[in-house]
């Protein structure tokens, strides 16, 4: 039986990343907007990887928010702020991109926040095989801070449409109401990463880009063929 175009577009993306051959982990960045797919994305590979007999890392920009007080420095609904103040970058380089890159020493720590429970949490270290994959995810993922520190970039691309009706579905627990998770997408999420757009340019610096306004028919690009 034939695979679905979704198990196709993934057995593709699995095949390229196997194919990576360096002397430490390969370190996988996978970015776009909220609710873009980052996550399903990332198990779905995952599961791939492993089942091809690979060790895989799974972490994600989620475990490295700030603390309240510093994300909301600037304003709880601040572009700026979002933009600006929502990730410990440093700590993402230090205890996880840098350890598992050229001349790391493989011990990664997975996340040093809950960002469900809103607090910070005591760093776990953990050592990987040089063969491993690392699998990171997050919004605004590939920027100066971040982009170089990856072996391999997929860029997630979706509609902003298709992403706050995702939103409705996946962050209304977590806002109470529709009105409130609206306002939070349509003057502060959604804005900032407008943002993150015009100044990183994540197409440019991506290998994948990974069309996905349709789950079960994606579709692949490569950044030049964009530009072509």
């Amino acid at each position: 039986m034939r695979d679905s175009p979704r198990k196709e577009i993934l057995n593709e993306i699995t095949l390229a990343i196997g194919k990576i051959d360096l002397p430490h982990p390969v370190r996988v960045g996978i970015d776009g907007l909220s609710a873009s797919g980052k996550t399903v994305l990332a198990d779905e590979l995952g599961n791939l990887l492993h089942e091809d007999g690979r060790q895989v890392i799974r972490a994600g920009l989620d475990g490295f928010h700030n603390p309240p007080e510093t994300r909301h420095r600037q304003g709880p609904m601040s572009v700026d702020g979002y933009v600006e103040d929502s990730f410990d970058y440093l700590a993402v380089r230090e205890k996880v991109l840098q350890p598992l890159g050229p001349g790391g020493n493989g011990w990664y720590c997975p996340e040093i926040f809950d960002h469900q429970k809103g607090e910070t949490v005591k760093p776990v270290t953990r050592e990987t095989a040089v063969d491993s994959i690392l699998l990171f995810e997050g919004v605004m993922l590939f920027r100066k801070e971040l982009v170089d520190f990856f072996d391999f970039r997929i860029l997630i691309i979706c509609s902003e449409k298709v992403i706050l009706e995702r939103a409705k579905v996946r962050d209304l627990a977590h806002f109470g109401n529709i009105e409130t998770l609206l306002e939070k997408y349509g003057k502060r999420f959604l804005p900032g990463q407008k943002r993150y757009f015009s100044e990183s340019q994540p197409e440019q610096v991506a290998d994948l880009l990974f069309f996905n306004d349709d789950p079960e028919k994606p579709s692949l690009s490569l950044p030049n063929e964009k530009k072509g």
